[in-house]
């Protein structure tokens, strides 16, 4: 589904190609201060770092013109997310980087054991500041991440990198509705001890209807006195086997920023839609 698909999670519509002449574009703008110091030295703050999406076309038809109409005086129900088919990596890039961006465990939750943020990550070839350590109890657990919008009937391939010391390990996909209720979930073929140089655990899924979001997990079984597992590089993809790791944000929350209309020919829309990542 090489498409941009634009609204709300579990009502994402597919778009019309945009024009190839002039576009479309994304633009990342960092946000923060520069500062110069006496001996002249630069220190960038990167407070964060969004996108701006300007999507073009010459000749839209009406009915999706409309819908998009719609979305920029904000008569449907949000919050609405864009699904981005040029980034590969659809989760959010604080989860996709594992902490990397703020050095914090933000959008990941142990079901059982803590929690760390930590340099020390599974795999050099994963070009992130650090990763994830967890500190799993006897009684094993999951590690639950935060969730990511999925088409129904597209197969996706999540994969995350692995180091774990005694715990044999799996991964898991939990399946939500739009209204956040239970749908289903799948589990890798079986799990394995990965070895500490590290591994990569992939697992792929069609998501159907009415599944709307994704929540990617590790599982760690239960053991006799527990151990660690580190982690870095998650991903979530379009496809049956994994590529390799890219930053995420190929499904972002958005919002309309402009929206302009002229009339070539009767019938079309001459149109152009700037949306703003939130």
């Amino acid at each position: 589904m090489h498409q941009f698909h634009l609204g709300p999670v579990g009502a994402l519509r597919p778009l019309p190609s945009p024009s190839l002449g002039s576009g479309p574009d994304a633009t990342a703008t960092r946000h923060g201060a520069i500062h110069r110091s006496l001996d002249g030295r630069v220190t960038v703050d990167r407070v964060a770092v969004k996108r701006t999406w300007s999507l073009t076309w010459p000749y839209l038809d009406p009915d999706t013109h409309a819908y998009l109409d719609a979305l920029h005086h904000g008569l449907v129900a949000g919050p609405l997310w864009l699904v981005d088919p040029e980034r590969r990596n659809r989760l959010p890039p604080h989860i996709a980087a594992s902490g990397s961006f703020q050095h914090t465990t933000t959008g990941f939750f142990p079901s059982a054991g803590t929690l760390a943020w930590t340099t020390e990550v599974p795999v050099p070839d994963v070009p992130l500041a650090g990763g994830l350590d967890w500190s799993v109890p006897a009684g094993g657990g999951q590690l639950i991440a935060d969730p990511c919008p999925v088409l129904p009937g597209e197969p996706v391939c999540m994969s995350v990198w692995v180091t774990s010391t005694v715990l044999p390990v799996g991964l898991l996909v939990a399946l939500y509705d739009a209204a956040g209720a239970f749908v289903s979930f799948a589990t890798s073929p079986s799990p394995a001890t990965t070895p500490e140089t590290g591994a990569r655990l992939w697992l792929t899924h069609t998501p159907t209807a009415p599944a709307a979001l994704a929540r990617l997990a590790l599982t760690a079984d239960s053991s006799t006195s527990g151990g660690r597992v580190a982690t870095t590089g998650w991903q979530l993809e379009p496809g049956l086997t994994p590529g390799g790791w890219a930053p995420g944000g190929g499904a972002a929350h958005v919002v309309p920023d402009a929206l302009s209309a002229a009339y070539p020919v009767p019938g079309a829309r001459a149109t152009t839609l700037t949306l703003l990542e939130v």
